[in-house]
């Protein structure tokens, strides 16, 4: 027993030696303060999120240092709060947190002591919380003497400096006027003022910045040489920046760029040089001058670095809309170069986003990437783009004609590229048909975009000329086509009219299987008023929303005259027609081996009774069919002979000569090209015929 006890307290004071970093507690804050009170501390509180990219800073680089651990273990209770999630939410709320991360320094009756908000490098943010734990310069302290009026100038700029680090902007600058009506001019010279230069609001052009121009030699020996000299560099820094990157609205309210030039050629500091350099790249920018710009980065890119390279990628993009795609493919060459610079350091996830859009730019038509699909969700998510896929097989003609004509074309990648990841997959290979089960993919070519978290936001099939192709891309921001929106909807339970009317069409428009599932549903809802108005006219209209034999079929039949009363006798007419001769072809093309002969009889007296306008040509297609069923190739030859003369051109099934060819004997080939020939004559548009033609005489060469 004694042996366990030894062997518990050596492990306990091993951890006790190596631990390092800011001891976080997992407590409640009613438990931490509590625990401070026992053992006479401070409760110090770290507010967070998951999502912030400072707070994830302090948790990683800076709390686990062991110069924090020493400072903050003998002194605080710590502990951490998620704002979005358990204790936090009502935390946020009840300290009014509105900015990440958020510390608060709180006494063990849980009055709040101080507040600091944003983190930073250990030294200072110690120095940050070590005003905190003086009462003096507490937030707490302050605020009440305040109150009071009892404030002199020296604390008045404390308490600005304490307000600007709890991030509370109003009262700060509140404060701020008060001090700046007591300060004197040989006030602000001291150096215990100083840092109301400091302010963001002594910038260059400032009646105070020029005060310290007029006093420099004065400023230079209350705060030292070295930094006045950061502190101007850093000023005209920022005063240069506006002209660097092209934003007009800034330059509008800042001092003219020959005016900083002539300021810093005055000037006495270490880094003048680096300052006439950024106004040298400043009147680049403003002359529009591309070509000088990339010629100069051209010869010094193998020594620039990463600071310097990045202000004269800002200046690039600032005069971006004089930049031409050649332009871009130098500026990717020198990215390049810039990113096999070991000294690029962070710089080199900017570097590689900025290359890729450059990579982008300079392409002529759509800028397709060779990603994986996961590769692609995993790009679209970082840079929060939609993915346009492009579904292919390498026998599809409308495929190619997008691939080798659309596709290359300027216009159409200037209008994709910025919106889009594109990426494209054969559906016949690689994870082609797994994506394509995934997207429901049935004909080709069939183009999808997915949102930058991989959902689907639009399909749609078929190619076409670029100004058509463009229009269908811009339906993925309209809520009432896009067809991935569509679809999500319905899976949710969305079952009005209006609804299902955009759904049922969106369906057709990529050729779903569940459209007639879809159409039936919007079937059942309407009145026999509505079924038979022009509104809904669709529904009857398409085979596959009311095939032959379906209830909306049989409608159709038993309400003929309503349905020609609100559409038009061809209208009706041909949608029966278009049903028969869709059961007919599919016996012919093999995809229909149930119907017999005695089927198609009874076929026949259906499409007697329906007396239809081009009823002999029904006919004759459906005698063709039934001799077809015989398998009796000179029994079929004499039938089409005989209904030439019944039957249109465009009407009669030219893959019977195809397939006749292979076993007819010389005779009959003769007989079926004076069959062809008299379908020719026949046709009145002879445009039509002439096109005809060249395929009739391929069929006998």
């Amino acid at each position: 027993m004694k042996k366990l006890i030894l062997l518990t307290a050596c492990l306990m004071l091993g951890l006790m030696v190596f631990a390092q970093g800011v001891d976080f507690q997992h407590l409640t804050l009613d438990e931490a303060l509590a625990k401070a009170k026992a053992e006479k501390k401070l409760v110090f509180v770290d507010c967070y999120t998951t999502w912030c990219g400072p707070c994830k800073m302090m948790t990683t680089k800076i709390f686990p240092m062991k110069e924090a651990g020493d400072f903050f273990n003998p002194r605080f209770v710590c502990v951490k709060f998620d704002m979005e999630q358990g204790e936090g939410v009502e935390l946020k709320k009840k300290w009014n947190v509105r900015a990440y991360p958020s510390f608060f320094i709180i006494r063990p009756d849980g009055t709040i002591q101080h507040k600091i908000v944003g983190g930073g490098e250990l030294e200072p943010f110690i120095e940050r919380v070590e005003k905190g734990l003086n009462e003096k310069t507490s937030l707490l302290y302050l605020d009440q003497q305040y109150e009071k009026g009892k404030m002199n100038k020296k604390q008045l700029l404390v308490y600005k400096e304490v307000l600007d680090d709890a991030y509370d902007q109003k009262k700060a600058e509140e404060v701020k006027k008060e001090l700046m009506a007591q300060l004197t001019e040989k006030d602000k010279l001291k150096k215990d003022f100083w840092p109301i230069f400091e302010d963001r609001d002594c910038v260059v052009g400032s009646a105070d910045f020029d005060l310290i121009l007029d006093n420099l030699s004065t400023f230079e020996k209350n705060i030292g040489k070295e930094r006045l000299d950061e502190y101007l560099f850093n000023a005209y820094s920022r005063a240069l920046t506006p002209y660097v990157s092209g934003n007009k609205k800034q330059q509008q309210s800042a001092v003219a760029l020959a005016d900083l030039r002539q300021q810093i050629e005055k000037l006495n500091i270490s880094k003048k040089d680096n300052l006439l350099e950024t106004c040298a790249l400043a009147e680049l920018v403003e002359k529009g001058d591309v070509e000088k710009l990339l010629s100069d980065l051209e010869k010094s890119v193998e020594t620039l670095s990463a600071d310097d390279f990045f202000n004269k990628v800002m200046a690039f993009s600032a005069m971006e809309e004089k930049v031409s795609k050649a332009d871009y493919s130098r500026m990717a060459a020198l990215g390049e170069k810039m990113l096999a610079n070991p000294n690029m350091g962070e710089m080199k996830a900017f570097l590689e986003y900025y290359l890729d859009t450059w990579k982008m730019k300079a392409h002529v038509g759509v800028y397709f990437e060779d990603l994986t699909f996961e590769q692609a969700l995993a790009k679209a998510a970082k840079l929060r783009k939609q993915i346009f896929i492009d579904c292919y097989t390498s026998w599809c003609g409308p495929c190619k004609y997008m691939t080798n004509t659309i596709f290359p074309q300027e216009e159409v990648g200037d209008f994709m590229n910025p919106k889009f990841i594109c990426v494209k997959y054969d559906m016949e290979k690689g994870e082609g048909p797994e994506l394509a089960e995934k997207f429901g993919i049935r004909a080709y070519p069939t183009f999808v975009i997915l949102n930058a978290d991989g959902s689907m936001r639009h399909k749609f099939v078929g190619g076409g000329e670029a100004d058509y192709f463009m229009e269908r891309v811009e339906e993925a921001a309209d809520d009432d086509k896009a067809f991935g929106l569509l679809d999500a909807k319905y899976a949710e339970g969305v079952r009005d009219k209006d609804f299902l009317v955009k759904y049922i069409k969106g369906l057709e428009s990529v050729y779903s299987s569940d459209m007639g599932k879809v159409a039936a549903e919007l079937y059942q809802q309407l009145s026999d008023e509505e079924k038979v108005s022009k509104e809904y006219w669709f529904l009857f209209r398409n085979e596959d929303l009311s095939p032959m034999g379906s209830e909306p079929y049989q409608y159709l039949l038993a309400n003929r005259e309503k349905f020609v009363q609100n559409n038009t006798k061809e209208a009706v007419e041909s949608r029966l027609v278009s049903g028969y001769q869709r059961k007919l072809n599919m016996i012919l093309y093999g995809r229909d081996e149930k119907t017999t002969a005695a089927d198609l009889d009874q076929m026949k007296k259906e499409i007697s009774a329906l007396k239809l306008g081009n009823e002999k040509s029904l006919l004759a297609q459906l005698n063709i069919v039934k001799a077809y069923l015989s398998k009796n190739p000179n029994q079929l030859l004499i039938v089409c002979e005989r209904e030439a003369n019944n039957i249109s051109l465009q009407e009669f099934p030219l893959m019977l000569v195809a397939n006749a060819k292979k076993t007819a004997t010389p005779l009959q080939l003769n007989r079926w090209k004076k069959l062809c020939q008299k379908l020719l004559t026949n046709c009145p548009d002879k445009e039509m015929a002439s096109k005809f033609e060249v395929y009739i005489n391929s069929l006998f060469e």
